[in-house]
């Protein structure tokens, strides 16, 4: 088995033209079997926001 994380970014362009982008957190697992690598778990989350309860969806990540 092996593990994999990392961000999603998801960019929905609607047939008007107005644009929506996303990001989350990913982690997926992977199993080997007969020599090949498939994927047999996927999670994604959002940030909670801790006084609304919400999730942020409208985050980003920080470029340095």
């Amino acid at each position: 088995m092996a593990t994999g994380e990392g961000l999603n970014h998801v960019r929905v362009v609607a047939e008007d033209g107005q644009a929506s982008d996303t990001w989350s957190r990913g982690t997926r697992v992977f199993e080997r079997s007969d020599g090949t690598w498939l994927m047999v778990h996927q999670h994604l989350s959002f940030p909670l926001d801790p006084a609304t309860g919400e999730a942020r969806t409208g985050l980003s990540p920080s470029r340095q």
